[in-house]
This record gives C-alpha cells, sequence and structure tokens, in this order.
C-alpha cells in the first residue's frame, strides 16, 4: 500500500474498517473485519440463502473524502478464465437496468470473481445509504446465484 493510499485509510484519524465498523453500526449491521482495508457484511436473506457483501476501501475524491466500493461476488471464475462475448453483452444490459451498482470483475484473496459493485463517498454517505447499497448488490449477486442454481456466497 502506498503512502497516498494509507493516507486514505487513515483519513480523520480513523482506520479504514474501524470507520466501516462505525457506519456499519449507525446502518445495525455488522461486519467482519478480513483487513485493514476489507470488511464483510453477511447475510441471511430467507429461505436458505445467503450472501455476502464486501466494502473495501477505493481511493479518495479530489476533495480528501474516501471512496469505498461494496462488492457481492456471484461466481468464482477460473484462473485466467475469461467471459465470453455473449456473457459481457448480457452483463451490460443488465448493468443498464441496474439501480444500484454494475458488474464488474474483482480480486479477493488473489481470486477473481464476478461481482456486482457500487461505489459511495464515505463521508457523506448516510447509514441508510450504506444499508442500501449493501443489500442492493447482496441481492442482485444472489440473484445470478439462484439463476446459476449456486448458493457459494
Amino acid at each position: 500500500m502506498g503512502l497516498e493510499r494509507e493516507q486514505v485509510a487513515q483519513a480523520g484519524g480513523v482506520p479504514f474498517a474501524q470507520f466501516i465498523e462505525n457506519v456499519a453500526a449507525a446502518a445495525k449491521l455488522k461486519v467482519q473485519v478480513k483487513t485493514p482495508e476489507l470488511v464483510v457484511i453477511p447475510w441471511d436473506l430467507g429461505e436458505g440463502r445467503s450472501q455476502n457483501t464486501f466494502v473495501r476501501l477505493m481511493g479518495q475524491t479530489a476533495g480528501g473524502d474516501r471512496v469505498i466500493a461494496f462488492f457481492s461476488p456471484a461466481l468464482k471464475l477460473a484462473p485466467g478464465q475469461e467471459l465470453g462475448q455473449k456473457t459481457c453483452n448480457q452483463l451490460l444490459r443488465r448493468n443498464a437496468a441496474l439501480a444500484h451498482g454494475a458488474w464488474a470483475i474483482a480480486r479477493i484473496d488473489c481470486e477473481d470473481y464476478l461481482v456486482v459493485q457500487d461505489t459511495q463517498t464515505a463521508q457523506t454517505m448516510e447509514p441508510s445509504e450504506f444499508h442500501a447499497s449493501a443489500i442492493a448488490v447482496a441481492r442482485t449477486a444472489d440473484e445470478m446465484e439462484r439463476q446459476l442454481g449456486a448458493d457459494v456466497f
């Protein structure tokens, strides 16, 4: 992690993971800290289904506010796996219909996943917006998992 990223992670004197724990608590959510820059929100979606939403520091705005990403995996990609043109086109069409987030590929623990991701400016985000982004990406990813016949994440 470079000096600039360390400064963003410690913005306002509060470490990133602690900042997210505080916002999540205000949103009545519990998080699990995976690393100083990555936390996870586990969800029980009912009907025996569960999902995880990860929250990661992305960087900062020109004004110095933290930008965070909420993302939820729907499919683990094999090493070097590329998505076909048809799949990419379908995901782009789905992106156009999403109220929160977009389909993307994210790296978690050195492995690539197809995820739904949404970003927010952390300092201006209300607890209700935190909750809305976190659950929106979880539900969207879980729906894709359901279509794939799985409940892995």
